[in-house]
C-alpha cells in the first residue's frame, strides 16, 4: 500500500457493539413552539447523522453551526428538541 495516500483509503466500519448502529442513519432534532396567534409551529433545529458506534453529528438547520456528540439522544437533549428519525 505504499502507493495509496492516506485520503485515498477507503473507510472502515467495524462490527457494531450491541445497541449501535452499524450504518449511519439521517435525524432532524425539532422544536416545538407557540406562534404569536397561540399555533402550535414546528421548526427544525438541526440535521444529523447517527455515526456507527452511537456518535453523532450535527449542522444547525439555519447553517450557523456544527455539533459533535456522544449520541443523537444527548444531542436532543442538549439543545432542548425532540428526535425525529428520518427512514
Amino acid at each position: 500500500m505504499d502507493d495509496v495516500h492516506e485520503s485515498e483509503l477507503m473507510p472502515v466500519y467495524h462490527a457494531a457493539r450491541e445497541g449501535t448502529s452499524e450504518v449511519p442513519r439521517l435525524f432532524m432534532l425539532v422544536r416545538e413552539d407557540l406562534d404569536e396567534d397561540d399555533e402550535v409551529v414546528r421548526e427544525v433545529v438541526a440535521y444529523g447523522i447517527a455515526l456507527p458506534g452511537g456518535a453523532a453529528a450535527t449542522v444547525a438547520a439555519r447553517g450557523s453551526g456544527f455539533g459533535r456528540w456522544i449520541s443523537p439522544e444527548s444531542a436532543s437533549r442538549r439543545l432542548c428538541s425532540e428526535l425525529v428519525w428520518v427512514s
